[in-house]
């Protein structure tokens, strides 16, 4: 068979594709447990970040672990869902995608806009040093979801804090969410009272009320609009309303660390 033959220059490219997705698929399998590691570490620098808890990079687990109590919540009824009911599940590797598919609720109004669909367990993180409960957020801005963790008080009446860690909005504009000057305003707002969510994403010098109103974002209307409706959703009864309602909520559990 002559070298530079068809047959035979398929044949070695055949087989360079073969050693080449060995050895791609070995390397993704040897670094997965590192991967899933280095996931969980950032989730907990995001919490800690919006708990405004200083930290070294090599001291996350710890400070994490001294500070922070993940409790897992059952969205429809409020209450916690202990360790013995989850099967022993590690908090800090809660796959949203799979509690989606396995147990997530259609949505008939979807305001925050969520796919129509949302989880019926949710991951809370106590802060009992500072009580404050931090939540985890979600939805639509003008280009993208918008991933991030609300801070409040331990009677959810006050708000402490905002973080979107993970979005695609336009820079200058709607991803001036990320700005910290237009954080530091979410501080000692009134998020909840009488039971109702009163907290309210105004567009931008709109505000009558600043003891409930955030002052929204010059130029990003919609992505303002998009952070009013996630946060509204989030902390009203299709979201945490049944459990931020409950007066035993503020639980820390050492058990679920």
């Amino acid at each position: 068979m002559q070298r530079d033959s068809i047959k035979n220059t398929f044949l070695v490219a055949g087989l360079l594709c073969i050693i080449c997705s060995l050895l791609v698929s070995a390397t993704a399998v040897g670094l997965r447990k590192k991967q899933q590691l280095n996931k969980e570490l950032d989730q907990k620098k995001k919490i800690l970040r919006v708990c405004k808890i200083e930290f070294e990079p090599h001291a996350i687990d710890q400070v994490f672990q001294q500070n922070i109590h993940p409790r897992l919540v059952n969205l429809e009824t409020g209450e916690y869902v202990e360790k013995t009911q989850t099967g022993g599940l590690d908090l800090m590797q809660y796959d949203l995608k799979k509690v989606l598919v396995s147990d997530g609720t259609d949505l008939t109004d979807d305001p925050a806009g969520l796919g129509g669909r949302r989880e019926n367990y949710a991951v809370v993180y106590l802060y009992p040093s500072q009580d404050q409960i931090i939540l985890p957020i979600r939805g639509r801005g003008l280009w993208s979801t918008l991933w991030g963790y609300i801070a409040l008080s331990k009677d959810a009446n006050t708000t402490q804090g905002i973080t979107f860690y993970q979005h695609g909005e336009t820079p200058g504009l709607g991803g001036e969410v990320d700005n910290p000057i237009w954080k530091a305003q979410w501080r000692g707002k009134q998020a909840i009272r009488d039971g109702e969510v009163v907290l309210q994403v105004m567009r931008q010098g709109k505000v009558t009320d600043p003891s409930r109103q955030i002052d929204g974002i010059a130029g990003a209307t919609i992505t303002t609009a998009g952070v009013d409706r996630l946060v509204r959703f989030w902390l009203g009864d299709q979201g945490f309303g049944k459990y931020l309602a409950r007066p035993d909520k503020f639980i820390p559990a050492p058990t679920l660390q």
